[in-house]
């Protein structure tokens, strides 16, 4: 492959690539990749296809929101919100009679 210089058709993905761009705006290819379109992912550590979201979840946050202390915390904001309903109710009682 002849080696590509801007300005041009992109030789990965066909985009034009204007010149004095570094790289092409739409797939990433380079220079310094060789313009490659595989290697614009090269060294990002990006987890591959086999990643499993769910046993990360569990790994990094635990048992779910109960675990870390989410339970209570809702507990007193439902209550919260409960007692600010009560307020406004015996507020608006008080103004009205």
């Amino acid at each position: 492959m002849p080696r590509f210089r801007p300005p041009g058709q992109c030789p990965v993905c066909g985009e034009w690539v204007y010149a004095g761009q570094a790289a092409c705006g739409e797939c990433g290819a380079c220079a310094k990749s060789g313009w490659r379109g595989e290697a614009a992912g090269e060294g990002l550590d990006l987890p591959g296809d086999d990643f499993d979201y769910d046993a990360f979840v569990e790994r990094e946050f635990g048992g779910g929101p109960r675990a870390a202390g989410q339970g209570r915390q809702a507990r007193i904001w439902w209550w919260a919100a409960v007692l600010l309903l009560a307020a406004l109710g015996f507020g608006l009682l008080s103004a009205l009679f």
